[in-house]
């Protein structure tokens, strides 16, 4: 029939072509190259790794081991897919304790860059390379290399155009190979391994006698006291390692490491009973930090789940789920809360333009107010508040008379009721507002700090801060690289100023999410900037600092809630009071 779209004749995909698009199920950005590679050095016995990579991976790989090496007879099956020493029969996958056993790393990264492997048996007195570009492998050649293994990965997907202009950003890369690199040297303290990017080296571990030395090494002696051990097990089970005191948590679940038989993995399952633990301990939307290793029989488990082997299966899931929650709810009991510490509202709160008070000796003076915050106030500061008794306050001022309760609450009088305020959510929403309204015009207005603000990062979030630097900048938080691992804020918005910048530089950090839109990662900085900037539950506020709260809200801004949801007044109408105190026939 004319115009009818003929069927298309099936055909088998040539080889070269088949190789590409398989290799796309293992090696999908160059940490999943690092990982591949790493493991293998790890299954080879290496007692030290390094890590070399150019331009966040995208231009080099280069991992070199110590480990067993490959015969020279060998190599030239390296490339092959499915070749592997790891498994020979259909029994061995009941009984996997290997980091890799696949066989087709090795294949996929040779079908989508120029690589290389140079190594030399343990015990030999010469050692063997082997090239292959684009899965075209040449032959074998004899040379002298040091015992152990190095293989090295040039211009990944450089034969397939649309996959490498997708990859990120060098510092977006960089933060996926830290990530791998994290969890395999937490998983495995007893290796050396040698991280560096362009050079320059970004982390060096020497081999631990156990994961909490590798853990204090990694993030530092602050976290050594608020390590709390896990110690559970059965029959064929145990759960062991460290989980941290409710007084660390996260905005999402990146610091709960969990590694089976050696393994870092993920599972819905494990995630949930960490979570469960904590669940009466911590803030909504807060996630505590983990250092947990399970050890069970390789037959109880299923690895062969995912082409990357991060995901599993178990065979007696609940029982596994039961046995960490029981250890982590077990340990937490060593903690011991101390008492909750007042807080100083730290002068968040624009004064009155009558204030006598300067700016913080920790700012420049002089800086313009900015744009948004009405009358130029918000450059000004308040007195440290007093803890005392508190007063019903009529200032006149377009409100009627408050009075704070508790540290946290603030009643006010309206004309027809009360208002009850959560003054932390009020605060909050006025300044995200406040931003979001002046941002739409041009960027926020910022003020240089007198002494720069050094932040010490983790290495993944060091790399993430690094991503989000523009969008900061057009809110007008300026920093810049410092060394390794290290970051130094110049300023900080006006509207926020007075603010714990080590934190509000690790909340952005910890909270960023690769994939989102540039106006997403900027609500998500506002939202972030607000609440680190808002006073806080417990902040006792003088008459003044209420006042001054209270005068903010305006009413083309929407206040009834902040950004996370929370209702910031309830209102209660004098007519319900009257029912309930039974004054219905005045």
């Amino acid at each position: 029939m004319e115009g009818q779209q003929r069927p298309s004749s099936i055909q088998l995909l040539r080889p070269e072509v088949a190789r590409k698009i398989s290799a796309g199920e293992v090696i999908e950005r160059p940490s999943s190259v690092v990982k591949e590679l790493v493991e293998n050095s790890i299954d080879a016995g290496s007692t030290r790794i390094d890590v070399e990579v150019a331009e966040g991976g995208k231009t080099l790989i280069r991992v070199t081991d110590d480990g067993i090496g490959i015969a020279p007879e060998d190599l030239e099956k390296i490339f092959l897919k499915h070749a592997t020493s790891k498994i020979s029969a259909m029994e061995d996958l009941e009984t996997i304790d290997t980091m890799g056993f696949r066989g087709e790393a090795l294949a996929s990264i040779g079908a989508v860059s120029m690589a290389r492997i140079v190594s030399c048996a343990r015990g030999s007195d010469r050692g063997a390379e082997i090239e292959v570009r684009g899965g075209d492998r040449q032959k074998r050649r004899y040379v002298g290399t040091p015992e152990g293994t190095q293989v090295e990965v040039k211009e990944l997907f450089y034969n397939i155009p649309a996959r490498r202009k997708f990859l990120k950003s060098t510092t977006a890369e960089m933060s996926h190979i830290s990530e791998v690199l994290t969890r395999l040297a937490l998983s495995h303290p007893e290796v050396h391994f040698v991280f560096s990017h362009n050079g320059r080296e970004v982390f060096n571990l020497p081999s631990a006698s156990s994961l909490k030395d590798r853990v204090v090494t990694y993030y530092g002696g602050e976290l050594a006291g608020d390590l709390l051990c896990v110690n559970s097990r059965e029959q064929g089970l145990e759960v062991a390692g460290y989980t941290l005191a409710p007084t660390h948590h996260r905005t999402n679940t990146r610091m709960q490491y969990i590694f089976l038989n050696g393994r870092p993995i993920r599972d819905a399952g494990l995630t949930h009973a960490v979570n469960n633990a904590y669940r009466t301990l911590l803030p909504p939307g807060r996630f505590p930090v983990v250092f947990l290793s399970l050890k069970i029989d390789p037959s109880y488990v299923d690895v062969n789940v995912h082409p990357t082997k991060i995901e599993v299966r178990f065979r007696e899931a609940s029982r596994v789920y039961g046995l960490l929650l029981q250890g982590i709810k077990k340990a937490l009991t060593q903690f011991q809360p101390g008492l909750t510490p007042v807080h100083r509202p730290d002068s968040r709160i624009a004064a009155a333009p009558s204030s006598s008070h300067g700016v913080s000796a920790a700012y420049e003076p002089g800086a313009s107010s900015c744009a948004g915050d009405g009358a130029g106030v918000a450059g000004q500061l308040l007195p440290k508040a007093h803890a005392t008794a508190p007063r019903v306050e009529d200032t006149g001022a377009g409100h009627g008379r408050f009075i704070q309760l508790h540290s946290a609450y603030i009643v006010e009088e309206s004309p027809k009721g009360i208002n009850i305020i959560d003054q932390h959510a009020l605060h909050e929403a006025i300044l995200y507002h406040e931003i979001k309204s002046t941002i739409r015009e041009k960027s926020l207005s910022s003020q240089r700090l007198l002494i720069p603000e050094l932040v010490e990062l983790s290495h993944q979030d060091f790399f993430r801060i690094l991503e989000l630097r523009e969008t900061l900048e057009r809110l007008g938080l300026e920093l810049e690289e410092f060394g390794i691992n290290s970051v130094i804020v110049r300023s900080l918005p006006q509207l926020i100023k007075d603010v714990d910048i080590k934190g509000l530089i690790k909340e952005l950090a910890e909270g960023a999410e690769e994939g989102s839109s540039c106006d997403q990662v900027l609500d998500r900085a506002i939202n972030v900037m607000a609440c680190r900037g808002a006073v806080k539950f417990g902040d006792r506020l003088n008459t003044q600092e209420l006042a001054a709260l209270l005068e903010r809200r305006k009413d083309d801004l929407p206040h009834a809630h902040c950004p996370h949801g929370r209702p910031t007044t309830l209102f209660f109408p004098l007519e319900e009071l009257d029912r309930q105190f039974k004054r219905t026939g005045k």
